[in-house]
């Protein structure tokens, strides 16, 4: 009875895998913490502490995997580390640039890897396995998880520059329908910047130590990836400086067309203030106003202000205001 309840597959374990031999066999029973095993846990369902506890992981692990909010960082201990990464959110209806977070627990020669919602990363190793095509050890399936997360990150980051690229083609929209665009894809970079630079210092930490973990290729495979994501951040932070600069060119145009507009104003309110002048004078309707018993008076008042209009019209362009 004893064995048939060790045998049965907890709720919250996802997938297992022996990597003891290659290639790496799922694991169907016996399912505790043991040298070169994997284990991927759904980590919001119950049970998941006393499973741990029994693996013989100390409780200030557990509450660390466990806990609900995190940022990226490596932290070291006796018998391993805990690695803590974000990963692009590229669930359907969702936005990328909301990073899910995923644990890593290196202990006592074993991988414990903890999600609360499906890591496309993680996803494609499962494939792989399911395949035949994996990693040939637990510390191949390391680095190649790093990388396909750096994966999903660079082709995010690609998208991210296609759509700078239309946002700077003055020919398309108007001015500000780019502004709020230019809005929405900055806030979706300062997300990106907010853990894609704790990653990296978590990722620099862990190749520090990797050599007492990790054989020298994978080290080296390491120090690779923690690069490629140094390239990435550069890449973000030159994509953040494009959106001033292209917001400061907006806001230029915008001030330019307030400018011309303004401008244009004033001359039309310029030409006709002496008429609006005449008008208001002979507009009074007191005694003594020159021309109100003459027949044409009306006629020869609308012909001056004509002749006034295009004198200042004349004068303005003989001074160059326009």
């Amino acid at each position: 009875m004893a064995d048939e309840k060790r045998a049965q597959r907890p709720e919250f374990m996802i997938d297992s895998w022996d990597f003891s031999s290659h290639p790496a066999q799922p694991i169907t029973h016996d399912l505790q913490g043991a040298p070169q095993r994997w284990f991927h846990i759904q980590r919001d369902l119950p049970g998941i502490e006393e499973w741990l506890s029994a693996s013989g992981i100390p409780a200030p692990l557990i509450d660390a995997v466990l806990e609900e909010d995190t940022r990226p960082r490596f932290e070291r201990n006796n018998d391993g580390f805990l690695l803590i990464l974000r990963g692009v959110n590229l669930a359907e209806g969702e936005r990328p640039e909301d990073m899910l977070s995923l644990r890593i627990l290196y202990y006592q020669g074993a991988i414990y890897s903890f999600r609360k919602r499906p890591v496309r990363s993680v996803g494609v190793i499962r494939e792989r396995l399911q395949r035949h095509e994996g990693p040939e050890s637990l510390n191949d399936f390391l680095v190649m998880l790093i990388e396909e997360m750096n994966n999903r990150l660079e082709e995010l980051l690609d998208v991210i520059e296609d759509e700078m690229e239309l946002l700077e083609d003055d020919d398309r929209g108007t001015t500000a329908e780019r502004q709020r665009q230019l809005t929405a894809l900055h806030r979706r970079m300062l997300r990106l910047v907010r853990f894609v630079r704790p990653q990296l210092t978590a990722l620099e930490r862990l190749g520090v130590d990797a050599p007492k973990w990790l054989e020298p290729d994978n080290v080296q495979w390491l120090i690779n990836e923690r690069d490629a994501i140094q390239r990435e951040l550069e890449s973000l932070e030159m994509l953040l400086e494009q959106v001033w600069m292209l917001r400061e060119h907006l806001q230029q145009e915008v001030a330019e067309k307030m400018n011309r507009n303004t401008y244009w104003l004033s001359m039309v309110a310029g030409v006709f203030l002496p008429i609006s002048f005449l008008t208001g004078v002979f507009g009074i309707n007191i005694g003594g106003m020159p021309g109100v018993e003459h027949a044409n008076a009306f006629w020869i008042f609308c012909g001056a202000l004509g002749v006034i209009a295009v004198v200042e019209f004349l004068l303005l362009r003989r001074l160059r205001f326009w």
